[in-house]
């Protein structure tokens, strides 16, 4: 059972990718769809920042994120449980820091102030919070893994 199990699940490579990639293309049809139109009522600079941090989203999570995520799935045998791991964190923090922290702030003002305009703002404000988790989640725990590393390093006594 365990093994038909295995089977069918996708692999939490392939979903945090998909996910990633889903949340990129939802939030540049948001800008194209909604929010450019806004311009009278909100102002200029927050709808500039908003797709200023989607395009360098979009950029670093196509160039250097996805391949990581990616690496780590394709070469799993290859590697180390701790480069998989490495690789896998280091790729959803960039895509946290870099695009689902300021646009989930962005998209959460908008929709307080702004009110549920559109259904497709709704969806992309959902699937950044999304995102926001499992970046903030797993930026947290590569740190915390990061930060045991080095402690265990320097303070050990079985150097």
């Amino acid at each position: 059972m365990q093994q038909v199990v295995k089977r069918v699940t996708p692999d939490c490579h392939l979903l945090v990718l998909f996910l990633f990639a889903i949340t990129y293309c939802v939030n540049i049809l948001n800008w194209v769809f909604y929010l450019r139109y806004l311009d009278d009522e909100v102002d200029k600079s927050l709808i500039a920042t908003h797709i200023t941090f989607s395009v360098i989203g979009c950029i670093l999570f196509f160039l250097f994120a996805s391949p990581l995520i990616y690496w780590s799935y394709v070469s799993a045998n290859e590697m180390t449980l701790q480069t998989r791991r490495n690789a896998s964190c280091i790729a959803v923090s960039l895509c946290f820091f870099f695009h689902d922290l300021p646009v989930g702030w962005i998209e959460l003002y908008l929709v307080w102030f702004h009110g549920w305009r559109s259904i497709l703002s709704s969806v992309s404000l959902f699937i950044v919070w999304l995102c926001f988790a499992v970046g903030f989640f797993g930026s947290w725990i590569g740190y915390t893994w990061f930060l045991s590393r080095r402690l265990q390093f320097y303070y050990s006594t079985y150097q």
